[in-house]
């Protein structure tokens, strides 16, 4: 029987067989030589311990790596092709090939892992790595003992009950049973021959069942599609040497193959942490040699060498994934990867639908990649589970690692385009929930734009999350609705949900208990904390649409990481506010709460901060981030969460700081002063002071801003108007109280007649106390910040003085060289006015009533000055009174 041409294509094995040089790996094996160490990048240093650690309880990984005889990579192109050290390296492999094969001459009684399918194919490649380092040096590997063991080992692979049928661990067997055919002595002959032709058609078979249509691996991972394509070239080259009829066949599978590896590379030249994917530089990996192309060198390499690929995206229906870079060659470009593959169990994680996004060189929508293959590891079970994934939770449970619904997560091409695509992945694992995701990705101006639809459907009332895994390297602000991302300072992405059920954002970061949640396994065994954001809703079903921007961005960047005096409040739904303390004993015994009026959308800031910091009080700024501008701080989609949630962190902050509510002031102006009417009613606040309130919130958004109506009231329909205009008389109609309240509006507000007479006619016929009205002439809405101003500055003035008294806006300035006093009183048209000027309590001079709005006081001696404003309505009628703050000429 004819074995030469087996023999003929040893050369080709041998430049297969794994070997590893370098001064990193001749340390590691002579570590054992010198101190009996087994040593490994991944473990570390590992005791002998004359064979005990083949014994000892340990990882899968590193029980892989020890029986499998992995280490023995390190020596072969080191200690043993060096003749100063060949002898003594022999010594040391001839032990520890003998010590195991001593302790394991049964396999019934065996550890787990001595005879684990794919450690035993492991095993076998490298003792035949081994004997061929011996040879030539000029020993065989030992006694004829160890020939019999690469003998046993092969006939266990060749047995059809040992055999790993689908999976790459039966890849690796039959790749052994394959090298030991061309690597035996020719005394085995009959048995090599068979062994060839069974592991050949076995890996032709597995390779027609491993690859989907498109050419992808179906184990869930590029790193295993990549590592499966890498054997698939080396059949591929023993075919061509041994001119079998499976050369063509395996020519168009790895061109195929080629494609998917290709496009799945970051511009970082490294797979994303999806499925079980390990992240190593490509480049320095060897698997350059492994297609035939210049396209995968050039993604590889970063654009280094090869050749650029043509398209910048990929959509693969079949095999479920859809990928999008900005560019070719460019490490700061960016890349997007969506997956709706179940293709195989095997190194299948919970990942349906997940969306991973990385720009700039950094991660920005995040997975946590692998942990171990100990499943009974908390972490590992994490790192599988669907909260390390940006995927949907129903119930606060994890849909299981596999099941039998893989024929229920599908990928449908809607549309694809030179710049992008437009996808649909569908997960239909749940018991009673469909999950169906659309992904659009689209450049404006070269800059890419991605635009999310996650529509769920359920017959049944369930609780759901959508995660959000952030990368390690960018710094999270969160708002009601969204969230920003920055990197070094500078902001990268921002992301904004529209929903049409009420939702909730939390951040979680290195949770352990009850479960792990918000962590990152840059490596097998290492857990860094990371950032996951939740976006929590309920009901049956819901449709969420999410807006991620790298340039016009959803946000204006009011906050970023670097904000000092910004915190947040865990309440039923989270609140960003900031909490500045009065500076006197005094000031710090009241509050007041600043709400804030609408800015342009996207745009959340405080108002009025540089007024009230002027006046010695406390001070309470809550930010209505909600929606894409604000939600008056009070619901979303009818749910009155957000409005509980600032009352409850009004209560913690008064309570904290002992001010008791008679002493609380709520303060704002347009949707600001609305929010203090409702907040300082339902608490109730000691005092509300507002600038041109809606009282009829429906009725006003419903024209120039039906995106806060649909936000708040979930529609735009006249009962959606109906049910915001009822807020603020529903308030009041459940409060204990009403707070003495003083409201400052334009005569040419519109506000006025639409808003403000409403509630005064509307509190007074439910018998209620009535608002203090200031209609100023010549005031109009657009205008009603600057006076409003001093309106509130008086006001507060008064407020913590201990008087009841009811300020009107002014202004008090002072000429020093010409010992001037000035006031300037904003007063409405129908009343008079008359002052008095006090020096240091002293009564120094007076005006008497008239129409006048400023009074001027010359030649005075330098000193404390204040005065006294008195107000009547013009003709008759009883005035009111109160005193200006002091002023001093030097």
């Amino acid at each position: 029987m004819d074995t030469e041409w087996l023999t003929a294509m040893r050369p080709e094995v041998v430049a297969q067989l794994p070997s590893t040089a370098g001064e990193a790996a001749r340390r590691r094996a002579a570590s054992f030589v010198d101190q009996e160490l087994i040593s490994s990048v991944a473990f570390g240093d590992l005791r002998f311990d004359d064979g005990r650690i083949w014994r000892q309880d340990q990882p899968r990984s590193q029980g892989r790596y020890v029986h499998g005889f992995l280490f023995f990579s390190d020596w072969t192109k080191t200690l043993l092709a060096d003749v100063t050290t060949a002898s003594a390296a022999a010594a040391a492999a001839r032990r520890i090939v003998r010590t195991w094969s001593e302790m394991h001459r049964h396999v019934s009684r065996a550890t787990e892992m001595a005879f684990h399918d794919e450690t035993t194919a492991q095993r076998l490649i490298n003792l035949i790595a081994l004997d061929h380092a011996f040879r030539n040096s000029g020993s065989a590997l030992d006694e004829r003992g160890f020939d019999v063991l690469m003998c046993e080992t092969a006939e266990i692979l060749a047995q059809e009950s040992f055999h790993s049928t689908g999976n790459n661990h039966g890849m690796f067997q039959d790749l052994a049973l394959l090298y030991w055919s061309i690597m035996a002595t020719d005394e085995q002959e009959k048995r090599r021959l068979s062994y060839f032709h069974l592991s050949m058609k076995r890996l032709k078979t597995y390779f027609e069942s491993c690859f989907t249509v498109d050419g992808v691996h179906v184990e869930n991972s590029p790193t295993y599609h990549l590592m499966v394509s890498r054997q698939l070239g080396n059949v591929r080259k023993i075919a061509v040497a041994a001119a079998h009829a499976d050369v063509v066949y395996y020519d168009k599978l790895i061109l195929n193959a080629e494609r998917y590896a290709t496009h799945a590379l970051m511009p970082s030249g490294t797979y994303p942490p999806v499925s079980d994917t390990q992240q190593n530089r490509i480049a320095t990996s060897g698997a350059n040699t492994v297609f035939q192309s210049g396209d995968f060198e050039y993604a590889s390499t970063r654009g280094n060498r090869g050749s650029c690929p043509v398209e910048r995206t990929l959509v693969l229906p079949d095999s479920g994934y859809a990928i999008y870079r900005s560019a070719w060659g460019d490490p700061d470009a960016t890349f997007a990867f969506f997956s709706a593959a179940y293709n195989a169990d095997y190194h299948k994680h919970s990942d349906d639908l997940s969306f991973f996004l990385r720009s700039k060189g950094v991660d920005l929508l995040s997975e946590s990649g692998p942990y171990s293959y100990d499943y009974k590891d908390p972490f590992s079970r994490y790192a599988y589970s669907q909260f390390a994934h940006n995927s949907l939770v129903v119930d606060d449970i994890s849909l299981p690692r596999t099941d039998q619904r893989a024929e229920t997560v599908l990928l449908r091409t809607l549309e694809e385009r030179p710049d992008g695509f437009t996808v649909e992945g569908t997960n239909g694992r749940y018991d009673d929930v469909v999950h169906r995701r659309i992904v659009d990705v689209r450049e404006q101006a070269g800059v890419p734009e991605f635009d999310l639809t996650d529509e769920i459907l359920s017959e049944n009332e369930h609780t759901y999350q959508l995660l959000w895994n952030i990368g390690v390297d960018v710094s999270v602000v969160l708002h009601g609705q969204g969230f920003e991302l920055f990197h070094g300072g500078k902001k990268v992405m921002d992301l904004l949900i529209e929903a049409d059920v009420p939702t909730s954002l939390s951040l979680h970061e290195g949770v352990k208990k009850p479960r792990p949640l918000g962590w990152r396994f840059p490596k097998f065994g290492e857990a860094v904390p990371a950032k996951v954001i939740a976006v929590s809703f309920n009901g049956q079903s819901a449709c969420v649409k999410t807006r991620i921007r790298f340039g016009e961005f959803s946000y204006s960047s009011r906050l970023s990481p670097d904000s000092s005096g910004w915190s947040r409040f865990l309440g039923e739904v989270p609140l960003n506010y900031q909490f500045r303390p009065g500076s006197s004993a005094r000031g710090r015994e009241y509050l007041a709460v600043v709400f804030s009026a609408i800015n342009e959308p996207g745009d959340f800031t405080y108002n009025y901060k540089a007024t009230v910091d002027e006046v010695d009080i406390s001070a309470l700024y809550i930010l209505d981030d909600f929606g894409d501008q604000g939600a008056y701080y009070h619901s979303d989609h009818r749910s009155e969460a957000i409005f509980r949630s600032v009352q409850a962190l009004i209560d913690w902050i008064a309570r904290k700081h002992n001010v008791p509510p008679d002493k609380l002031v709520a303060v704002g102006s347009s949707k600001g002063g609305t929010a203090a009417l409702i907040h300082g009613m339902a608490f109730p606040f000691g005092r509300i002071i507002v600038g041109a309130p809606q009282t009829h919130i429906g009725s006003f958004v419903a024209g120039p801003h039906p995106n806060i109506l649909q936000f708040m009231a979930g529609g735009t329909s006249e009962q959606d108007i109906e049910h915001l205009d009822g807020i603020v008389q529903r308030v009041a109609l459940s409060a204990d109280r009403i707070p003495p309240t003083s409201i400052l509006v334009g005569q040419n507000d519109h506000h006025l007649r639409h808003h403000v007479e409403p509630l005064v006619a509307e509190l007074t016929a439910m018998g209620l106390p009535a608002p203090s009205v200031t209609a100023l002439s010549d005031l109009s809405h657009a205008d009603i910040g600057s006076v409003y101003r001093l309106f509130l500055a008086a006001n507060l003035e008064q407020f913590v003085s201990g008087k009841n008294e009811e300020a009107l806006p002014y202004r008090l300035t002072s000429t020093e060289d010409s010992g001037i006093v000035r006031l300037k009183v904003h007063a409405p048209s129908d009343v008079q006015l008359a002052f008095k000027l006090f020096r240091d309590g002293d009564l120094l001079a007076r005006r008497g009533y008239s129409d006048r709005q400023v009074v001027l006081f010359r030649d005075l001696a330098p000193g404390r000055y204040r005065i006294r404003v008195y107000e009547r309505p013009a003709g008759e009628g009883e005035p009111t009174a109160f005193t200006t703050h002091w002023i001093a000429l030097e």
